[in-house]
């Protein structure tokens, strides 16, 4: 029950510059909205429930209500500096169940083909009883920016693929995109793609396929493991502002009838706890004061110490260490590494590429001939895995002789904050 709120929140550790830990506990978030294009209280209501329309007849988007949740963090960790200083360990969302009983525990992720029609081929029944509650971040779109939406800005046209706050996920070729329709229609403009959840919702004392009691929390524990997943933390760090949005591949009972959806406590809930943030990490300095490439704090981190150089190549993995700094991977891990590998032909299409990449970012495939000019090659990235995936050119951009590169773009805050 809520039985009192702590405005800015715990600092755990009390991070008062560069090289220090923190651990932030949100008592509650600074803004959050039920994203339903016919709630009438935005901003200001108590409950935020989450279900699915399926099908194109409704018009709407399959993830059709949403829970949009976002934390002012700049007090907590500063922001403004480049996102890799700003090194993720852990980061949780607890929230707290209204209803009783209106819907069952699924601990464990759905395979993307259990969410398509019966009728397409690569369908499969879901292998458990209910559907997990799943965490994605955010986006938004028409002229609305993380910095300029908030709990009671207009949702948009309600029609699919249009609200101005949407679930943001990652595809395959780990491009940030609306995952609201990424299973459930048949139209053309909204084919169908697996995607991988920020984290997926659990309640511990709950037993898997038993209903969930009204008074329960519902714990995410993000999968920082994922550099996709990591990088948007970081980004919404040095950018000062975090959204989460959350969502249910399940069904409602419609207008009537006993709801059969999760039903969450808003920050403007009386009696219940409300949404609840702790997100643990370190604040890497820029100092190098051995002055070889590598921030000191980093060393420290990841190293141990100052000893290495970086043209060391620590874990082995055939990297050194100022490469791993620069891509924003673990020079302790030998898993943590972006390469990338000739591949045989496939089809009708040239050689391609065996990609591990563990940084955050869409990398971009670029090829050159003559090892002097490059340009964005044309082809089909895909990861089905956080780390390891494939890219395969079209066949028109074969050509006799080729090299090809990994570039990642670096992107830029949306916070107009600097150090």
């Amino acid at each position: 029950m809520n039985s009192g709120r702590l405005v800015a929140g715990i600092t755990l550790g009390v991070l008062t510059g560069f090289g220090a830990e923190f651990q932030h506990e949100f008592a509650q978030p600074s803004r959050d909205r039920w994203m339903y294009p016919f709630n009438a209280t935005p901003g200001t209501r108590a409950a935020a429930p989450v279900f699915s329309t399926f099908g194109d007849e409704a018009g709407v988007d399959t993830r059709h209500g949403q829970f949009l949740i976002g934390w002012d963090t700049e007090e907590a960790v500063p922001p403004g500096h480049p996102r890799a200083h700003y090194w993720i360990t852990a980061a949780r969302l607890e929230l707290t169940v209204l209803r009783p009983d209106s819907f069952i525990h699924d601990p464990t992720p759905d395979p993307f083909e259990s969410g398509l029609p019966p009728e397409d081929p690569r369908a499969i029944p879901d292998p458990d009883p209910g559907r997990p509650i799943e965490l994605f971040g955010a986006g938004f779109r028409n002229e609305f920016t993380a910095w300029t939406f908030e709990e009671s800005s207009p949702f948009g046209p309600a029609s699919t693929g249009r609200r101005n706050a949407f679930a943001a996920g990652f595809n395959p070729a780990r491009q940030r995109v609306d995952v609201g329709n990424n299973v459930g229609k048949t139209n053309e403009a909204y084919s169908p793609f697996p995607t991988r959840p920020f984290a997926i919702g659990i309640v511990t004392d709950v037993a898997a396929g038993d209903p969930v009691p009204a008074g329960a929390t519902v714990r995410f524990d993000v999968n920082v493991a994922d550099p996709d997943v990591r990088g948007y933390l970081q980004e919404s760090l040095r950018s000062g502002r975090l959204w989460l949005t959350v969502t249910w591949l399940g069904e409602s009972s419609g207008l009537s009838g006993t709801p059969t959806y999760p039903d969450f406590a808003t920050r403007d809930n009386l009696v219940y706890d409300p949404p609840r943030l702790t997100i643990e990490g370190v604040l890497i300095g820029p100092d190098d004061d051995d002055e070889d490439g590598l921030p000191d704090d980093w060393e420290r981190l990841f190293l141990g110490g100052r000893d290495s150089t970086g043209d060391d190549d620590s874990d082995g993995d055939g990297v050194n260490n100022i490469t791993e700094w620069l891509q924003g991977t673990d020079p302790g891990s030998d898993r943590s590494v972006l390469r990338i590998q000739p591949q045989p032909a496939v089809a009708d299409s040239g050689p391609g590429l065996a990609i591990t990449d563990d940084g955050p970012g869409a990398p971009v495939v670029e090829v050159s001939t003559d090892l002097k000019e490059w340009r964005e090659a044309t082809g089909r990235l895909e990861f089905l895995e956080p780390r390891n995936g494939h890219w395969i050119p079209d066949s028109e951009s074969v050509e006799p002789v080729q090299f090809f590169r990994l570039r990642r773009p670096d992107p830029e805050p949306e916070s107009p904050t600097t150090p």
